[in-house]
């Protein structure tokens, strides 16, 4: 066997090894960009959509929403305990306990069984009529401003304007309710209290 012929035969299986190293450190190198980005982006697709019943679209990611959502979300939620009559107050307080977190719900069940129990007692209806909304997307909060008109046995006995602010929290894909309180209408996220954030 010609020694020449084969040092040119071992160099050129040489050259192809080494040609392949690269291509296999640049595939790898690539793989790790697209590992990298997919984990950068994980949680970042938004999408847009306009469900049947609200009017303004919003969008919806992995652990967070738009102002308009919440917007929307704290209307109709808080909404239901503030809109009630002897006859309603029961169904509507079973409405807002599925959107409370799981863990929180026998809480929240006995202070709506203590409350329809005494609307029921007392003939109570109140009427929440909405004039402002703010929103906090951030902190996952929204303020209602408005008007509450409270009736005893059919019979207007106050018209108080009143601020109720709603906080979310995010868990297992949804957004459910923590708490919601009356607040000062001039102060309703509590910027001058930074305790009660």
């Amino acid at each position: 066997m010609d020694s020449n012929q084969y040092f040119g035969e071992l160099e050129q299986e040489r050259s192809k090894n080494r040609r392949l190293q690269w291509a296999l450190v640049a595939c790898i190198v690539i793989i790790l960009i697209n590992a990298l980005t997919m984990r950068a982006q994980v949680g970042k697709d938004r999408i847009n959509f306009i469900p049947p019943e609200i009017s303004k679209p919003f969008w919806l990611s992995a652990e967070d929403a738009s102002p308009e959502y919440f917007e929307q979300l704290g209307q109709y939620v808080g909404l239901l305990p503030l809109n009630i009559t002897p006859e309603t107050a029961a169904n509507a307080c079973n409405q807002y306990l599925v959107y409370i977190l799981p863990k929180d719900r026998d809480k929240f069940r006995k202070k709506c069984d203590v409350e329809v129990a005494r609307v029921k007692r007392d003939n109570v209806s109140q009427m929440f009529a909405v004039r402002e909304v703010r929103t906090d997307a951030k902190h996952r909060k929204v303020v209602l401003v408005g008007t509450t008109s409270t009736f005893i046995g059919g019979k207007e006995v106050g018209k108080d304007n009143d601020a109720y602010r709603i906080e979310f929290a995010h868990s297992g894909g949804r957004f459910f309710v923590v708490d919601q309180k009356r607040v000062d209408p001039a102060d309703p996220f509590s910027i001058k209290n930074p305790a009660d954030q």
